[in-house]
């Protein structure tokens, strides 16, 4: 007992072993709330004990819901030894359902150009050229042209992009160059400044954006100038794209929404959003000829096309 917490025996074995999940210096904040949040689900429920789900349920209050796999395997251990299986059957493997979200979108949100005057710049941050992410981001430009405005897509993969070496030369009051660092990144700042809007995708491996999407918004540091001025005027649009394997459409959320605002500090709001999942298995998301699988399913790549209209149109 804590606090007027009490466990049932089940309970208590659940806890240590969610907090076995993370090193003892975390142990006691984390206990805490989630002692804290169960508290109020046990008052919701009117129980006196807490039993394992109970307190999966609290634990799901205090992480990231990128922690979701972890909970389901304790959870509902068959329904997550279906998802291994797509690890070694290739039957399963092809069977893993492919989701795909088009966020809502904010209302009354319509771009200040007609389409045939904007520039769209679309950024792929996934190294597979024809990859699940390349392949959404390559149909939202497609949606977004086919309305008249004009554009191009930039694997990050294949340019020169070195990391922000945090000089801070940027933020001088005479400096007037875009970055102290010469690389193709330069040209992609000009770009990004040229645009009324942008398309922005990358994959999630390890529980948060790609390498690739990190330094590139890392080096976005340099459209912040001298007493937080920023080079970069409101008004331009934005759409994300992130993938997953995880079959859990929600389960990354909160990883899209970080690079959502980061894109709001330099004042470019995300309009229109897109996650997708289920590429995950055998083949890691790939066919046999190594194409996104995304491709077998016309009618989901539907949605990255229509949120591409709606980037410009909407």
């Amino acid at each position: 007992m804590k606090d007027g917490i009490v466990l049932t025996e089940t309970g208590q074995q659940m806890l240590e072993k969610i907090l076995a999940f993370w090193p003892p210096i975390m142990h006691t904040r984390r206990k805490e709330k989630i002692f804290r949040i169960l508290s109020f689900l046990m008052m919701e429920k009117g129980v006196t004990e807490a039993g394992p789900d109970l307190v999966i349920d609290a634990a799901r209050y205090v992480v990231p819901k990128s922690y979701d796999p972890l909970f389901d395997m304790w959870k509902d251990p068959s329904s997550f030894q279906k998802f291994i299986a797509t690890f070694e059957d290739l039957d399963a493997y092809n069977a893993m359902p492919i989701q795909v979200k088009r966020w809502d979108r904010p209302v009354g949100k319509r771009p200040a150009k007609k389409p045939e005057d904007m520039q769209v710049t679309a950024f792929c941050a996934s190294p597979r050229k024809n990859g699940n992410t390349d392949l959404l981001v390559e149909e939202a430009l497609k949606g977004a042209l086919s309305t008249g405005a004009h554009g191009e897509k930039i694997m990050l993969q294949k340019i020169k992009m070195e990391y922000c070496i945090g000089c801070r030369q940027c933020k001088e009051p005479d400096y007037e160059g875009i970055c102290i660092v010469k690389d193709d990144m330069t040209g992609a700042c000009q770009k990004i400044i040229n645009s009324d809007a942008l398309i922005i995708g990358f994959p999630i491996y390890t529980g948060r954006e790609c390498a690739q999407i990190s330094t590139f918004l890392d080096r976005w540091d340099c459209f912040e100038r001298f007493r937080l001025k920023s080079m970069l005027e409101p008004g331009r649009r934005a759409l994300v794209i992130g993938t997953w394997g995880y079959p859990a459409i929600d389960t990354y959320d909160h990883v899209v929404e970080n690079v959502m605002s980061v894109l709001n500090m330099h004042k470019i709001e995300t309009v229109e959003a897109i996650s997708a999942c289920g590429f995950e298995g055998m083949l890691h998301g790939l066919d046999e000829k190594r194409k996104g699988v995304i491709a077998k399913f016309p009618d989901k790549l539907k949605a990255a096309f229509e949120a591409g209209i709606g980037l410009v149109a909407g």
